[in-house]
């Protein structure tokens, strides 16, 4: 009797584990499901978003680049319409009368005239003056300036040289007066000396100057051997080229005639158009 008790209790014991076991085994099936189930919404969901980034870059990636284009276009043209005109700083070439008939300048405004640019050329050039003088005629700082003659003579060392090396030219208030900052500064300087033979002290010279104009992101740099040949056409356009890249013109590569020579003059002023053109400074 008491042996079937036992039979039974334990068959009733077995029946409660058993459905234990099944409600357990339901439960965690239906857990895994459910998690099943979100984690495959949320791969879908980031897919969907995914797409929706990568369509969304890939329709803005155009309108970025038509922006920046539109954008680089505008300033270009806003540069064309602020500036005012042409100024020519350095060096003056051609002697005396002559000047008025063949310089650069002259011809540079003729060839503006002619293709229709309503632009004035201001003249801030010196007859066979060294670019100390231009450096002080821009307002280059004093102490900048007499810093490049005390070099001159410390590297002369008691040797007698050039009063371009370490002299500056007496200036009237007309030539020091700055009316040209709102025009696109054509510097041509150095043939007279003035930078103690070496190509990167003149592209300095010429940097002081040009940071004398508020806006410096638009000028031309023109550079030809200086008159005692002390350096040739090679090296100097080696050091202007690498210091200025696009902005500068060798006078070397568009003639082999001598700077001085009228006919170079007019070269000169065709090439200074059309680098002018070519960088988008001056614009029908």
């Amino acid at each position: 009797m008491f042996d079937e008790i036992d039979r039974n209790l334990r068959n009733r014991i077995l029946a409660v584990i058993c459905i234990l076991l099944f409600v357990l085994l339901a439960g965690l099936l239906r857990w895994s499901n459910k998690r099943d189930a979100e984690v495959m919404q949320k791969i879908q969901e980031e897919s969907e978003s995914d797409k929706a980034v990568s369509a969304d870059k890939e329709s803005k990636e155009p309108k970025e680049k038509d922006t920046l284009a539109a954008e680089a276009k505008q300033e270009n043209e806003a540069q064309t319409e602020k500036a005012k005109g042409l100024v020519c700083w350095g060096d003056e070439l051609v002697p005396g009368e002559d000047a008025g008939t063949y310089s650069y300048k002259v011809h540079l405004q003729k060839f503006l005239d002619e293709n229709g640019y309503a632009l004035p050329v201001l003249d801030k050039t010196l007859q066979g003056a060294g670019t100390l003088s231009m450096m002080t005629m821009a307002g280059v700082p004093e102490e900048t300036v007499q810093g490049y003659i005390t070099a001159h003579q410390e590297a002369a060392g008691g040797s007698e040289l050039p009063v371009t090396e370490t002299g500056i030219r007496d200036l009237t208030p007309d030539q020091t007066e700055r009316n040209d900052l709102e025009y696109i500064p054509i510097i041509f300087m150095g043939y007279y000396g003035g930078w103690n033979h070496d190509p990167a002290e003149l592209a300095g010279q010429q940097e002081n100057i040009l940071h004398t104009f508020p806006r410096q992101e638009r000028f031309l740099i023109v550079g030809t051997r200086p008159l005692d040949g002390s350096v040739d056409s090679a090296s100097l356009d080696a050091v202007m080229s690498e210091k200025w890249g696009e902005h500068y013109i060798s006078l070397a590569a568009l003639t082999t005639q001598p700077a001085e020579n009228y006919d170079t003059q007019e070269v000169m002023a065709q090439g200074i158009i059309r680098k002018l053109e070519e960088l988008g400074y001056i614009s029908k």
